[in-house]
């Protein structure tokens, strides 16, 4: 395992490259920019992959990556805001498929009419959900669910096109 970058800086460089599709090239770049060099890279993310595919590992070092790595995205990327958030978390509850009026609609078609890929929704799904929807996570803010409560009224009363 690269004794050069810690797991720490790694899921950092992850994140960072979350959007690069597996572009070697970008992910290079990206490197570079943290003060990473090509060669650092390649062997930290050999190893590391290496580690968490071992089952000698016991999925240890994986465990350890995802906290950090999910941390790293929120300090990147934020998860957008709470109206977002819940204008697609509702329409993935409430819309119906046009075909069939008794199932939801796919939520892969949600999160295209808003413009998010499957990635961009989760960061906003993990960023958003622990803080309004779960009072025992750490995370968990009063304020925020209390609005989140709110504005999820709103939006189910605009898909019910109900008037308030």
């Amino acid at each position: 395992m690269s004794d050069l970058i810690s797991l720490e800086k790694y899921a950092d460089l992850c994140a960072a490259m979350a959007e690069t599709a597996g572009d070697v090239s970008k992910e290079i770049e990206i490197a570079l920019a943290n003060s990473v060099s090509e060669e650092d890279w390649k062997t930290a993310k050999t190893s590391y992959t290496a580690k968490m595919s071992d089952p000698k590992d016991m999925g240890k070092t994986a465990l350890a990556f995802m906290p950090l790595y999910q941390a790293a995205q929120e300090k990147l990327r934020g998860g957008g805001t709470l109206e977002d958030y819940t204008k697609v978390h509702a329409e993935m509850a409430y819309i119906k498929d046009p075909n069939d009026s008794n199932k939801k609609i796919d939520f892969m078609i949600v999160l295209e009419n808003n413009g998010y890929s499957h990635s961009k929704w989760l960061e906003m799904e993990n960023y958003w959900t622990p803080r309004v929807a779960t009072p025992e996570n750490p995370k968990f803010n009063a304020e925020d669910a209390a609005r989140f409560r709110e504005l999820m009224q709103k939006e189910v009363d605009k898909i019910f096109g109900n008037k308030r």
